[in-house]
């Protein structure tokens, strides 16, 4: 099984992945989800389990800026960041072995949480 770890830019996706591989699990950085923002018609493997990352827009924009990352850049402005948080979660809705994460956090939440998710996930 693998876990594909996905949603906005600024959810904290990498630092996420990075602490579920320390924990032995088999992650991507991002995936289908990702795709099935703007296209509807592609399909997830069903093998997959799925985490999405869920953050406010203001919380992304501050990360990214810490970051160095040009906040007028195409999925950086408000614009783009209310929407895909809004696509994300239709996505997620439409998932069967998908969770949405609160990522809004620390890293040590955010990781918390997504092994609780992980293992309500596993065990339907």
């Amino acid at each position: 099984m693998t876990v594909v770890v996905d949603g906005n830019d600024g959810t904290g996706k990498t630092t996420l992945v990075a602490a579920l591989r320390e924990c032995g699990h088999a992650v991507r950085d991002r995936g289908k989800p990702t795709e099935m923002t703007d296209d509807e018609t592609v399909e997830a493997p069903a093998d997959d389990v799925y985490l999405i990352l869920d953050a406010p827009v203001e919380v992304c924009r501050t990360r990214l800026a810490q970051a160095g990352k040009d906040l007028s850049e195409r999925y950086h402005t408000v614009e783009d960041l209310t929407y895909y948080r809004g696509r994300f979660q239709e996505v997620a809705a439409a998932l069967p072995r998908c969770a949405v994460v609160d990522s809004s956090g620390t890293r040590e939440e955010t990781l918390a949480r997504a092994l609780e998710a992980l293992e309500a996930l596993q065990a339907r």
